[in-house]
């Protein structure tokens, strides 16, 4: 019997001794029991962007890599890869202000009293800036935290103490699959609530080095990773915003349409009639000597939905089997569906695919 499981899991609890040692914060509150409050306690400590908290611009540089698109020979790569910048400069929740450049992409978002607005060079925003802004703004992915779309009880989240030596993790995980291929999705976190280490379907983020700022825990670098590969590595500085020019939060013409925005959006928050699994998830492929067709498993892919219907950017983060999963990235990249809609406006998705 075969039990596959997404890579860094085991990794993580066999390298205990020689994570690094991040900042150490006081315990103020009784450890949370449940996974949804180590969510919501992780989820605070890492938000910069609540009412009241303190104004503040970033700058993060970071280098986007290849990821494994499985292409045939002589077809070119779709993903984006490069140096890039992000900064931000944050005011309150209606006043801040979005800049992010990578190879010829670039974009600017702002909110003001004017609204919210927005210009780019182009209406698709790449798969690694997607994912750069999905680990500085939502480290703990919002279902995840949020008793209204991701029940504890439906969830099926255990809650584990680990320890090696005078190091001490406490690891959040939920399972799922099949009997023949099973998977998790995991987070670490240190005793006081922060987070070390997170892996969802094969792509794990850790948050390193932090400081505080504010009163609210900053890592000063981020990786993301597909089994031993890099895919995005960045570096964190962040410096109170005393001083700011009121014209930096306009910018010329009409509030951005509700679909157009650098913010990460999830599944649940849109409107669109695909449905998140293509239907090669049903039909496996026809064997030879077997009866029925055999069902994919074991792999995980991430995508870019755009605008437009069509998946971009498609990559294995893991594969049980190399051959069913180019086999799934093919349909994905020829398949069209009607665009992902937020209040009637097309927007772009971060997909990841998992077929256990």
């Amino acid at each position: 019997m075969k039990r596959f499981h997404l890579p860094c899991l085991v990794l993580a609890i066999l390298s205990l001794g020689a994570l690094p040692r991040p900042l150490v914060t006081a315990q103020t509150a009784p450890e949370p029991k449940t996974s949804i409050e180590w969510f919501q306690r992780a989820r605070d400590k890492m938000n910069l962007r609540l009412p009241g908290c303190t104004p503040f611009h970033m700058k993060v540089t970071f280098h986007a890599l290849p990821g494994v698109e499985l292409l045939d020979r002589g077809k070119k790569s779709d993903i984006v890869t490069g140096d890039g910048v992000y900064e931000e400069t944050w005011v309150d929740p209606n006043h801040w202000r979005r800049h992010v450049a990578l190879a010829a992409y670039d974009a600017v978002e702002v909110e003001s009293d004017n609204g919210r607005k927005m210009q780019a060079n182009s209406d698709y925003e790449p798969s690694r800036v997607l994912m750069l802004i999905n680990a500085l703004v939502y480290p703990i992915p919002r279902n995840f935290a949020s008793r209204e779309f991701r029940g504890e009880g439906a969830s099926g989240w255990t809650v584990d103490h680990l320890s090696k030596g005078d190091v001490s993790l406490v690891r959040i995980s939920a399972s799922f699959g099949r009997d023949s291929v099973h998977a998790n999705d995991v987070f670490y976190f240190l005793p006081n609530g922060l987070l070390e280490l997170s892996n969802v379907f094969g792509l794990t983020t850790s948050w390193e080095r932090n400081v505080l700022f504010a009163g609210r825990v900053v890592p000063q670098h981020l990786s993301i990773k597909a089994d031993d590969r890099e895919l995005l590595t960045a570096d964190v500085t962040i410096e109170a915003a005393d001083k700011t020019d009121p014209a930096s939060f306009d910018l010329p013409g009409s509030p951005a349409d509700p679909g157009m925005t650098l913010r990460p959006l999830l599944p649940f928050e849109v409107k669109t009639d695909i449905n998140f699994a293509p239907p090669l998830r049903k039909e496996g492929f026809e064997t030879p000597g077997e009866e029925g067709p055999r069902p994919f498993s074991g792999i995980s892919i991430s995508s870019v939905f755009d605008r437009r219907g069509r998946f971009r950017e498609v990559e294995m983060l893991v594969a049980a089997d190399k051959d069913d999963a180019k086999q799934i990235m093919q349909f994905m990249r020829e398949n069209r569906n009607p665009p992902p809609k937020i209040d009637g406006s097309p927007c772009e998705l971060g997909v990841i695919w998992g077929w256990t």
